[in-house]
């Protein structure tokens, strides 16, 4: 399948044009002097990183949570945290839909009560409102996966460490910053390296809650690939959208990867 669509890019395949005749580098071309490939692209890079910032802290606090000495029935919490991870993308979408729904959605009531959100206005017709209202619906699904690898790390950690900075003086931040930051770091940038994957290329969620609307607000790279091969029927610039999200993936995460090997070596050294 990655052949056969890394192939559809170079051609005019369509509902309209079933021959599939060689175009060359023309969709291509076409996407670069479009609008609407870095129009998806701009708003891609802001779900992804207001995602990441709120999947990352929630997902770190989760982590201390079960890994502190305070908590009872840390299994019952577990169960509880992977719930959110466990329920399918579609019904996730579903559920925060109705929650947010104008007038009826309990959310929607705590909000206008809390004053969060403008009386009286529709949450999905409004650009930043209905973008935050997916990014919330994707973090409460994907936070518990940083929860559970952090806390694993956690758990590796010599107590003895904590113990000589408790009696060192150490407080609870130095503790962090020097000692347990330094241990997680590894795991929490390979954690976010698949978040960042996983986000990037998220397609339910928005679909089900805004179908990329208002106005395109929440248009994403995968829903802008989704209306051009199943709306418009063009297949080949589609293709080419694919292909364009695929080498930006690529680069990211050799950057990342990079990064992961310096602080490694930081840290060994």
């Amino acid at each position: 399948p990655f052949i056969q669509n890394f192939f559809y890019s170079f051609t005019d395949y369509s509902l309209l044009n079933a021959d599939k005749s060689f175009t060359g580098l023309q969709n291509y071309k076409d996407l670069i002097h479009g609008k609407d490939f870095f129009k998806a692209l701009n708003k891609s890079l802001i779900w992804v990183i207001l995602n990441l910032v709120f999947i990352i802290l929630i997902g770190l606090a989760a982590a201390f949570i079960q890994n502190s000495k305070r908590l009872k029935g840390v299994i019952i919490f577990q169960a509880f945290l992977l719930l959110p991870w466990i329920l399918p993308e579609v019904v996730t979408g579903y559920t925060w839909k109705l929650l947010l729904a104008y007038q009826t959605g309990p959310y929607y009531k705590l909000l206008e009560f809390l004053h969060i959100i403008t009386p009286g206005e529709d949450i999905f017709s409004n650009d930043f409102a209905a973008m935050m209202a997916t990014v919330m619906a994707n973090v409460w699904r994907s936070f518990p996966i940083v929860g559970i690898t952090i806390y694993a790390k956690l758990q590796t950690l010599s107590p003895d460490q904590v113990e000589a900075a408790i009696m060192d003086g150490a407080n609870r931040f130095v503790i962090f910053r020097n000692i347990e930051l330094p241990h997680i770091t590894t795991a929490l940038i390979s954690v976010s390296t698949l978040c960042f994957v996983w986000t990037f290329n998220a397609f339910g969620i928005i679909h089900i809650m805004t179908g990329g609307g208002p106005a395109r607000a929440t248009e994403t790279l995968p829903i802008l690939l989704q209306k051009q091969a199943f709306q418009f029927y063009d297949y080949s610039m589609a293709s080419s959208f694919a292909v364009m999200m695929i080498v930006i993936l690529i680069l990211v995460v050799v950057l990342i990867n990079l990064l992961l090997k310096g602080v490694s070596k930081r840290i060994n050294d």
